[in-house]
């Protein structure tokens, strides 16, 4: 009885560590992946209207889940967006303030280039 008790106890204790495993496992992998990403950050002109354009390349895109992103960035700033393969567009001049809530999402400063000019569309 107390065999089976403690296989039980065993059993349990083995699962929450693996979960626990797994999910930091994949924690580090995004924040690694972030670590590494390059973000170009430019301002287009488009018919009298500003579109802030942030170019992503990371070699896994699909680990960063840029549509989570983008409804973040959408929500933190009150703009509407959307989202084009490895780039987003938001509606308004937000270069600076989306170049801060990235470096708060975790991606590195180094890595987010801000364009000063802005290219008419």
């Amino acid at each position: 009885m107390d065999e089976k008790l403690n296989n039980s106890q065993f059993d349990v204790v083995d699962q929450l560590l693996s979960s626990v495993l797994e999910k930091d496992s994949e924690v580090l992998e995004t924040s690694i992946v972030k670590e590494q990403t390059v973000i170009r950050i430019r301002l287009e002109k488009r018919k009298r209207h500003n579109v802030t354009i942030i170019e992503i390349d990371s070699g896994d895109v699909k680990k960063l889940d840029i549509h989570n992103i983008a409804k973040e960035l959408k929500r933190r700033l009150a703009a509407g967006g959307t989202v084009h393969g490895n780039v987003i567009e938001i509606q308004g001049d937000h270069r600076y303030r989306v170049k801060r809530l990235l470096q708060e999402m975790g991606f590195k400063e180094d890595n987010i280039l801000v364009d000063e000019n802005v290219t008419i569309a």
